[in-house]
């Protein structure tokens, strides 16, 4: 397998082609030889061995399912002093069972499909034949004809001509062990690469990355669920793999939010070791492609100042450009370096105040040109205009691309930030699942842009002051009079809507300046967010509740990028007639 990693990387394309099966296969190989440099005394302790090396060091997908097999493995004959052809097809069948169920999603025409097939046939044949040669001959020459089949079973393989690299990985392993038996255990001479494998290489096809981020971690920990650990991860990203048992895990997704994902895990024991890859780092868009037939669909893109529950984002596969947090002058990526959470402790904990750094026009041209070649059009919401230089920042490179691509991207300003902007994601989000075209959708944005109410409320001026937001002699006033504002904002400005006396009126006037515009609305949808005040939010909740039983209430952090400036303790209603923009998208589809 290490042999060949070259020519893996090169035909690599499934789940994402980023050239790295044959590297993450070799490194995961690698790790297993340096676990059995010592001999060993016992069939259980090679098993083992091998097991527990290949969990540790287990690079990307392939690698990861790898090292779920070699559980499965370990599982069924740990208590085994030798091994029977019976007993090694018995624990093949059980491998093959616990790789599958480290997906959350397997798919046939994978690894997984060529490891159940030789599973299968070695099951079915193993009374049949003489030795353990012949098995061993028997299941590679299944593995090599089931995969042959791989290219027609998956579009993205039979689309660039190519068998599944991981799938070609696991034969290379079992022609390991062909050669092995073949040439009485003694060590084996250099691989031969033939010329074909040399020069093969899959048809060119865009790279559809749709979370950006390979996050990868190894967790020790007690009981840890597994499937649990699964169905997690999958709100956060797709190509879940999680190997494993219940002391130890190592699990792999691609996400938008990497920081989620390091903290959700964090939470079933302690993390070990831990990696993060930005996959469009490595795709060269010098030659942008202007195939049309290659694209489709509309992409939607926002900021991490768009404050909207994650699961929402990652099901709707919204593309975020994160906001820059500057700590004592270390900067960190909003929701890909640090959560909310981690956030509010570390304003908590600190002497010195964060501040923000909007996204610079090269983060926005690096993911419009990935966009723009699987795509149609792109329409990318953005903060207020007004209150941040984001807007232009994404108009600046919307113009390149679109230059350079022929692709239209619309670079809407939502006239405000936090829930309010997330309701005009939201709002394109459904015109797109409606089936809207590009230049509806964009009508729907801006139609939710001006319908959009938001209300501010925080427990003190003292981040304002600090942030020159507000004047030290205004700060002092206002704490010795017990004044707080009661925000919104207004043609694209934060602004007061009222300065009250004390925290209990002022949370009470918030309240009720979101309950009348709702009233107002055919079918009102509120997102509450709170900068790490999860009590106060379900008050507001409960009460919104009480009001409108029927209308849609979600709740969620406010985002580093908004909670830097607001501090923690604060809450943000967003309203939206949810009713008036199902009525223009039911109109538009009948135009």
């Amino acid at each position: 397998m290490i042999a060949h990693r070259e020519h893996l990387d090169r035909i690599n394309v499934f789940p994402v082609p980023d050239k790295d099966t044959g590297t993450n296969l070799a490194m995961t190989m690698r790790a297993i030889l340096d676990g059995l440099k010592q001999p060993l005394p016992s069939l259980a302790a090679v098993s083992s061995i091998v097991a527990t090396s290949a969990l540790t060091g287990a690079q990307g997908n392939s690698g990861v399912i790898f090292a779920q097999f070699f559980q499965g493995m370990r599982e069924e004959i740990a208590d085994s002093v030798s091994l029977s052809m019976n007993r090694f097809a018995a624990a093949l069948r059980c491998a093959a069972t616990r790789a599958r169920e480290a997906l959350a999603h397997p798919r046939d025409g994978t690894i997984l499909t060529v490891i159940s097939d030789v599973a299968d046939h070695m099951n079915r044949q193993v009374d049949k034949l003489p030795t353990f040669r012949a098995l061993v001959d028997e299941g590679l020459a299944i593995a090599r004809k089931s995969l042959a089949t791989t290219t027609d079973r998956l579009a993205e393989l039979r689309k660039a001509g190519v068998v599944d690299a991981g799938a070609l990985g696991f034969v290379h392993f079992l022609e390991g062990i062909r050669d092995f038996f073949h040439s009485d255990g003694q060590a084996l001479g250099d691989i031969e690469i033939s010329e074909i494998e040399e020069s093969d290489a899959p048809q060119p096809t865009p790279v559809h990355v749709s979370f950006r981020y390979c996050t990868e971690a190894v967790v020790w920990g007690a009981n840890i669920d597994r499937s649990e650990v699964i169905e997690k991860l999958s709100e956060l990203g797709d190509s879940v793999v999680v190997a494993g048992n219940g002391e130890e895990i190592h699990a792999h997704v691609h996400t938008n939010v990497p920081a989620y994902v390091l903290e959700m895990l964090a939470n079933y024991g302690t993390i070990a070791s831990q990696k993060v890859e930005d996959m469009l780092a490595s795709i060269d868009y010098s030659n942008p492609s202007n195939d049309a037939s290659e694209r489709q669909g509309m992409a939607l893109v926002t900021d991490s100042a768009c404050d909207l529950p994650i699961q929402f984002i990652t099901q709707e596969r919204v593309h975020m450009v994160p906001v820059r947090i500057v700590f004592d002058d270390v900067a960190m990526l909003d929701r890909v370096d640090i959560t909310p959470t981690q956030f509010y402790k570390r304003v908590q904990e600190s002497d010195s105040l964060p501040t923000t750094s909007q996204p610079k026009p090269i983060d926005f041209l690096n993911l419009y040109r990935h966009l723009a070649s699987t795509h149609v059009s792109i329409l990318s919401v953005h903060l207020s205009a007004q209150l941040s230089g984001t807007w232009q920042s994404a108009q600046t490179a919307a113009k390149l691309v679109t230059s350079e691509t022929g692709v239209p991207i619309a670079v809407i300003d939502s006239r405000s930030a936090s829930v309010a902007e997330g309701l005009v994601v939201w709002a394109v989000a459904k015109a797109r699942e409606s089936g809207l075209s590009p230049a509806q959708c964009t009508a729907i944005a801006h139609e939710a842009a001006q319908r959009t109410e938001v209300f501010v409320y925080v427990p003190s001026i003292d981040t304002f002051v600090r942030g020159g937001r507000v004047s030290p002699l205004e700060g002092v006033i206002a704490k010795l009079l017990h004044l707080l504002p009661v925000l919104t904002v207004s043609n694209g400005n934060l602004v007061s809507a009222a300065k009250v006396i004390g925290r209990r009126t002022a949370r009470n006037r918030f309240l009720r300046y979101a309950l009348k515009v709702a009233r107002g609305a055919l079918r009102p949808m509120f997102v509450i967010s709170h900068s790490a005040a999860a009590d106060l939010a379900e008050q507001m909740h409960a009460a919104l509740s009480k009001q409108f039983p029927d209308a849609p209430i979600w709740m969620t952090d406010t985002t580093p990028a908004i909670g830097s400036h607001a501090g923690p303790g604060g809450l943000a209603i967003g309203i939206l007639d949810a009713g008036l923009i199902d009525e223009s998208i039911r109109r538009s589809q009948s135009a």
